[in-house]
Parts: structure tokens; C-alpha cells; sequence
């Protein structure tokens, strides 16, 4: 019952994510990432089998767990998303990522699934688990998917260092819970396999792995709040500076775009009042000053890690 409530949590918050975010998705190339990442993150929680029952996802497949299989790679493509919305450059889009990481961790997870599990049981939700108590191949898989999955984890972890400071707390819990996770979970199948197995340590990947979701799923609302609001900010920035520049004569630079980013615009506008102020040797007020400061701040701010 833990587990269902856990994975509906974190299902019901990807979801949330995704209808909240398309509008900026759609507007914002950058944005789509993140937002991708949710989306895929909705479909591999819904072949858990909590919503739509798990032997019709899997019968759809043929009755024989590949819904599994299904599960783990959109698994991994969806946490390998989220290491992208934190560290790719700032004008990247889904189309100009490097999909050779996912790409090869699929094949492997597709190649050794087939190959070391030939013959496999009717749909059940924790067939691996029981399969690997007399199959050294259900093992093997086992532990390939999950060290494939921990591995994106422990990358997800480190690009949580560029996130900014409110939210970086949780994207390290959620990635620390995914990988100790993915850990419990390998030493439970080799337990199972190979000695005795034990209760305790069986228990422990659902909470590990689904609460490191949820609050994988906060800290990218609590990013997403973060990034609302530095875009208010240079919004007000920008026509508090347009002002400055009516009252100094100071025109928009030449060759800017009309649709430029308000960042771009500010920034421009910024260089021209200080240029044209040195120019014509007529020093800036003081609170005119002040306010190319704050520009300043604004930014040079840290911006990484926010997963617009």
C-alpha cells in the first residue's frame, strides 16, 4: 500500500509539472527539456501498474514482463533528461543533445534482457525478484538495469552541485534516494540469488527510490518558482532601464532583434546608458547608477541548475 501511495505521489507531481510547464515548454526551447523529462518520467510510473492495470500494459506487449524492460529504459531516459535540464548549455534544445548515454544504456538493457531471460513468466509486478531466486539470468539483468539506472543517479547528484541553493537541497536528496535505491535493490536480487534473503533490506528500494522522485519532483517546482521569478525581475528591470534611456536620449543599439530575449534587451540597453554617458561626459545619478547595479546582479546572477 506504501508503495502504491509512493509511486501515486510521484506520479500525480510529474503530471502536475507537465501541464503547469507546457505553456513555458512550448515558448522556451531550453524549457522543453525539463518538461520532457517529467513527461517521460509520467509514462514509465504509469507501467507500474497503479492507474491502468499492469497486465493490460503488459499484454499489450505479450504477456511476458517486457513491460519491464519498457520500464527501466524510460526509467533511465528520464532521469538522464533531468541531469541535461541542469547542465546542458543555456541554448540547448532537446534536438541538440548528446543521446549517446541513454542510447547505449537501452541497447544494453534490451540486448541483456532478451539474452539472459529467454523464457519468462506471466505479467507480475515483481517478477524480477522472484525470478532472480532460481535464475542467475533474472540476476543478471537485475543487476545491469539497476547499476545503469544508479549510474544516471550519481550524474544527476553531481549536476544537483550547479542548482542554485534552494533548490539544490532537493535535487541531491531525490538523487542520493535513487541511487541507494538502485543499491538496496542490487544487494536484495544478489541476496536472493545466491544466499539467503532478507526482509529487511527487501523493503527498502521502493522508499529509497520513490521518495528520492518526490523530491526530485519539489525541487523542480521549487525551481520552477525560482525561475518565475527572476524572469519578473529583469521584466522590471527592463522597463525601469528603458526609462533611464528615454530620459538620457539613449536608443535601443542597432541590429537587436525586436522579439530579443528581455535579458538580451537589458543588457544592451545597460552598455548603451553607460557608453553614451562617458560619451558625452554627463555622469549618471545616483540612483540611476544604483540601478544599473542591480542590472548587474541580475545579470551575472548564478542561473544553472534552475531546469526551466
Amino acid at each position: 500500500m506504501v508503495t502504491v501511495l509512493l509511486i501515486d505521489a510521484a506520479l500525480a507531481g510529474l503530471l502536475l509539472v507537465v501541464v503547469l510547464r507546457a505553456r513555458v515548454a512550448w515558448q522556451q526551447p531550453r524549457a522543453r527539456i525539463a518538461w520532457l523529462a517529467a513527461a517521460v518520467g509520467v509514462v514509465a510510473l504509469l507501467t507500474q501498474g497503479t492507474v491502468v492495470p499492469l497486465d493490460v500494459l503488459d499484454g499489450a506487449l505479450g504477456g511476458t514482463n517486457v513491460l519491464k524492460l519498457v520500464q527501466n529504459v524510460l526509467t533511465m531516459v528520464a532521469l538522464w533528461l533531468g541531469v541535461q535540464a541542469g547542465t546542458a548549455p543555456v541554448t540547448a534544445s532537446v534536438r541538440t543533445l548528446r543521446w549517446r548515454v541513454p542510447i547505449v544504456l537501452g541497447a544494453v538493457f534490451v540486448v541483456v534482457f532478451f539474452a539472459a531471460m529467454p523464457d519468462r513468466p506471466a505479467s507480475s509486478f515483481l517478477f524480477l525478484e522472484e525470478a532472480a531466486a532460481t535464475s542467475t539470468g533474472a540476476w543478471f539483468y537485475g543487476v545491469v538495469h539497476m547499476a545503469g539506472i544508479a549510474f544516471v543517479g550519481a550524474l544527476l547528484c553531481a549536476s544537483a552541485g550547479v542548482s542554485l541553493p534552494r533548490t539544490r537541497v532537493f535535487f541531491r536528496i531525490g538523487a542520493v534516494g535513487i541511487v541507494l535505491g538502485c543499491v538496496s535493490e542490487i544487494v536484495d536480487l544478489t541476496l536472493t540469488r545466491f544466499f539467503a534473503p532478507n526482509a529487511v533490506v527487501s523493503t527498502l528500494f521502493d522508499p529509497l527510490f520513490y521518495l528520492g522522485v518526490v523530491s526530485f519532483v519539489v525541487g523542480i517546482f521549487v525551481a520552477s518558482r525560482t525561475t518565475t521569478a527572476i524572469h519578473r525581475r529583469g521584466e522590471t528591470l527592463l522597463a525601469r532601464v528603458d526609462e533611464v534611456a528615454r530620459e538620457r536620449g539613449v536608443t535601443v543599439p542597432p541590429g537587436l532583434a525586436a522579439d530579443a530575449v528581455a535579458e538580451t534587451r537589458l543588457h544592451a540597453l545597460r552598455v548603451a546608458i553607460e557608453d553614451a554617458a562617458i560619451a558625452t561626459s554627463t555622469p549618471l545619478a545616483g540612483h540611476q547608477r544604483a540601478l544599473l547595479d542591480d542590472v548587474d546582479a541580475h545579470l551575472t546572477r548564478q542561473t544553472s541548475g534552475v531546469r526551466s
